[in-house]
């Protein structure tokens, strides 16, 4: 019976590990799949200033990618194979099939029609950030570029304002997340304890303020009061604190069983040694997950530049990224001081998709380092109470 019981593990085991390569597996075909049909078609379109290196190139890219693709899905359909067989040698590892019903279909075809209309704006921006200026301006450029060029993108990284308001998003992205997470997760350690003085007219406190607030004006008198007009610091300490996060992070705080806070206590720990060692390490889906939140807000923040940033002098110094787009959407800045024959090539629209690109494309590798914690920490935290 034992033997039976381990074989069972070790076939579960095996095709457990089948299973992860044919992820794996799987994911480098979409890759290089994506790469394949990309380069493909790039040597098959019409390319401003394209020369026979760059064909060349583009086609050699796309026949390694493609090489490359068919051994990655020979090695996805190997996998599935062998995880199937190991499968069915193990009668504890065969699932029934689930049965769908309507709603489940319904369900489905909203979901990838929802997907759809997520999706296909960046599509449009990214075929429209390729294509020529004054093509796209006849119309037509719906999902692929029609005139395929990288001058949009050269104009764009070639201005220097663009780099000094990425430096200021990056830099307070970064600084904000950190101490607005360090802050609230101090308000909700103390907040999760029982033996907390005052705990209920903090309590309410903090509720009051999610439902009442003073409005732009009084705010900004209060900056112009604290000296925070004009300043970098404008745009760290507004965002400190946020209840709802501080309700989010206190409630897992408050799922962590109360022994490990007495038997830490027993040792002589003090409350700040419990949180930095106990509470911090076991809370990391949750911190994930408002860090998310905090650092996205932190990066697509453009209205406290555009109120707080009064001095035009100190605005070009102190702008974020976001303003920089909003400039450049709307007043075109970059097509200024252009030579003749170089305006007849671009137009103020495909250099703004391509500026818009730039910005949200480090975002892209930000998500995935944090998206296993996401549902779980969202899940935990305002769950568990």
């Amino acid at each position: 019976m034992e033997a039976a019981i381990g074989n069972e593990l070790a076939l579960r085991v095996r095709a457990e590990q089948f299973g992860f390569y044919e992820k794996l597996t799987r994911t480098l075909a979409v890759v290089f799949g994506a790469v394949t049909i990309v380069f493909g078609y790039l040597r098959g379109i019409e390319i401003y200033a394209e020369t026979d290196a760059m064909n060349a190139a583009f086609l050699a890219v796309a026949i390694v990618a493609g090489v490359l693709f068919a051994a990655s899905l020979a090695a996805t359909i190997a996998c599935r194979a062998k995880r199937f067989r190991l499968a069915a040698k193990n009668p504890l590892a065969r699932k029934k099939r689930q049965r769908w019903y309507v709603f489940d279909y319904v369900n489905v075809i909203i979901m990838v029609l929802f997907m759809v209309c997520c999706i296909y704006p960046i599509v449009y921006v990214v075929a429209g950030s390729f294509n020529v200026g004054s093509d796209y301006s006849t119309g037509g450029v719906w999902l692929l570029p029609r005139e395929f060029t990288f001058e949009n993108y050269e104009i764009v990284l070639a201005d220097p304002e663009l780099w000094s308001a990425y430096l200021i998003t990056i830099s307070r992205t970064v600084f904000g997340t950190v101490a607005a997470l360090l802050f609230t997760s101090i308000v909700a350690y103390a907040m999760s304890r029982r033996e907390l003085p005052f705990k209920s007219f903090f309590h309410w406190a903090n509720i009051i303020t999610m439902f009442f607030g003073g409005g732009l004006v009084p705010t900004f008198l209060v900056m112009r009061m604290l000296g925070l007009l004009n300043s970098y610091f404008v745009y760290i300490l507004p965002g400190l604190y946020s209840v709802y996060n501080m309700i989010i992070i206190c409630n897992f705080f408050r799922g962590i069983p109360e022994e490990l806070h007495e038997a830490a206590v027993m040792d002589g720990a003090s409350e700040t040694r419990i949180f930095s060692t106990i509470y911090l390490p076991l809370s990391k889906p949750v911190i994930a997950t408002v860090a998310l939140w905090v650092g996205i807000g932190h990066w697509n923040s453009f209205f406290d530049c555009m109120i707080y940033i009064t001095d035009v002098r100190t605005l070009d110094s102190l702008q974020t990224l976001q303003y920089y787009l909003l400039q450049v959407i709307n007043s075109s800045t970059l097509t200024e001081g252009m030579p003749a024959e170089q305006m007849e090539r671009i137009s103020s629209k495909t250099i703004s998709m391509a500026a818009i690109l730039v910005a949200i494309v480090p975002l892209f590798f930000a998500f995935p380092l944090i998206k296993r914690n996401f549902n779980s920490g969202i899940m935990i935290g305002s769950l568990k109470g």
